[in-house]
């Protein structure tokens, strides 16, 4: 039997700040790294936080692949869990030097357990939750900024209900 395909580490950066997606297992992971050396894992799977398989800790990405918007780099990433499909976004943050702006989306067909993005760094985990879970079917949405300034949510517009 063919050994599966050598998934390369995808690198992506704004300034000093860079995130690398590592493959491991079925999904893509990442830690985010500053100049400074203080470092997030991205906490992946379900038995760390005891969680249901269909909401795991961070989004389950299958895909990632880096991609020029404008005259600007990006880094996609799509995944799924249960039957909620996962989609992310990475790009330089436009108002902050060395800082990575993550904007994350689920499609909900089921009411959503835990849904958000975890990370581990040296104050232990960091839980950014998704806000308010609408019926579904639905898409929910978050954002958060990672940077010289820690890990801090970004307030993100609802996305209106579609059937």
């Amino acid at each position: 039997m063919p050994s599966p395909a050598v998934k390369l580490p995808i690198c992506f950066r704004a300034g000093s700040t860079e995130v690398v997606f590592t493959w491991v297992g079925d999904r893509w992971t990442h830690a985010v790294q500053l100049a400074n050396g203080r470092r997030w894992h991205s906490t992946e799977g379900s038995a760390s936080l005891g969680c249901d398989p269909r909401w795991p800790p961070s989004p389950p990405l299958t895909e990632v692949s880096l991609v020029e918007v404008g005259s600007r780099g990006a880094l996609l990433g799509v995944g799924l869990a249960g039957r909620s499909h996962f989609s992310l976004s990475v790009v330089a943050c436009s108002l902050r030097g060395d800082t990575l702006l993550f904007e994350v989306a689920c499609r909900i067909h089921e009411p959503a357990g835990w849904l958000g993005s975890t990370y581990h760094g040296d104050n232990g985990p960091i839980c950014l939750e998704a806000g308010f879970s609408p019926s579904p079917p639905a898409t929910l949405s978050w954002a958060y900024r990672i940077g010289p300034e820690g890990i801090a949510a970004v307030p993100t517009t609802p996305v209106p209900a579609s059937r």
